[in-house]
């Protein structure tokens, strides 16, 4: 339910509601798991609010709650939307080195990316790598 909730908050823009709403979780017995953060950092990269979402990430991972491809798509999404390929490939390198591998949502989101960047060598070596 509380997952329900969360995401409608966040895709009607309440992000700030959808964090709130965690933070009591985190409070109470009902411990919020991977996917409800995923929900907010989702959301937070998408207001572009990147400082927040990783910060949140490091919470997380304190909690002992691991990231995973999602939380680390996200961010990547975030980041690269705002033309940070530096802390991109940190991030990707991060994830990998972690054993999270890299779906075909997260190689898209390089590529397209890269080539925003106008770095279209660069992804087409992703899509080397995708393939």
């Amino acid at each position: 339910m509380h997952r329900t909730v969360m995401n409608r908050l966040c895709k009607s823009g309440h992000t700030q509601k959808a964090l709130s709403l965690l933070r009591l979780m985190e409070q109470e017995n009902t411990k919020p798991d991977v996917y409800k953060y995923n929900i907010v950092i989702d959301a937070l990269c998408k207001d572009a609010n990147l400082h927040a979402a990783i910060n949140l990430m490091n919470e997380m991972k304190q909690k002992g709650i691991p990231p995973d491809v999602v939380t680390y798509s996200s961010l990547i999404d975030g980041l690269c939307k705002l033309g940070q390929c530096e802390k991109v490939r940190t991030l990707f390198f991060e994830m990998v080195n972690l054993n999270i591998y890299p779906n075909v949502n997260t190689f898209n989101i390089l590529i397209d990316g890269l080539c925003k960047e106008m770095k279209v060598q660069d992804a087409e070596e992703v899509m080397k790598h995708m393939v």
